[in-house]
């Protein structure tokens, strides 16, 4: 597949779209173009390769007292990005770039931010469910956003954590036993 260049589409409006299960497997498009893939290594395992035109990274989640996500471009001995999770709020930071806040975008809202220090938000991301499948994603970027150096990188990272919590979650939910019917009343 060839993939076309970010600059050269709408990025305001962007959509991710679950190709495949095993492996798990998004592209990101712009209209009917795609300019990004997220292709996880094998069928386990969280790591994953972020291709777009014109780069190309390796995400993986590593740790587990500091869990956090790296990504790497391939052969490179230290990371372009980390994203490290914490209880209520996550932070993205991008070697040469700066510091982002990723978090929910409310309690009973399923969607994330991406913002910069001041608030400013970037990208607001909607994960899209078919039953209990993350299916697929809307990402609306900022007029500003498109702008950053980091912002294929942002994109990816976030949707990337996104799809592995939901897959981790689709995996336990696969072991847990069907809904029971209500037993009976006591007569």
């Amino acid at each position: 597949m060839v993939l076309v260049p970010l600059a050269s589409v709408d990025t305001g409006s962007l959509r991710w779209l679950r190709q495949n299960d095993r492996p798990l497997e998004f592209d990101l498009s712009a209209g009917d173009q795609t300019v990004g893939t997220l292709v996880w290594d094998g069928p386990t395992g969280s790591r994953a390769t972020f291709r777009t035109a014109t780069s190309s990274w390796t995400l993986k989640r590593v740790g587990f007292l500091n869990p956090h996500i790296t990504a790497r471009v391939p052969g490179s001995p230290s990371d372009a990005a980390r994203l490290s999770v914490h209880l209520n709020y996550h932070q993205i930071e991008v070697a040469g770039v700066g510091r982002f806040h990723f978090h929910r975008a409310g309690v009973l809202v399923p969607a994330w931010k991406v913002e910069l220090d001041t608030g400013d938000e970037l990208l607001h991301i909607e994960p899209v469910r078919e039953g209990r499948e993350l299916a697929a994603g809307a990402v609306i970027a900022s007029a500003a956003a498109p702008k950053l150096p980091a912002f294929a990188l942002l994109v990816g990272l976030s949707w990337y954590f996104i799809a592995l919590a939901w897959f981790e979650d689709e995996a336990i939910a696969r072991l847990e036993p069907p809904d029971a019917p209500p037993a009976p009343k006591p007569g």
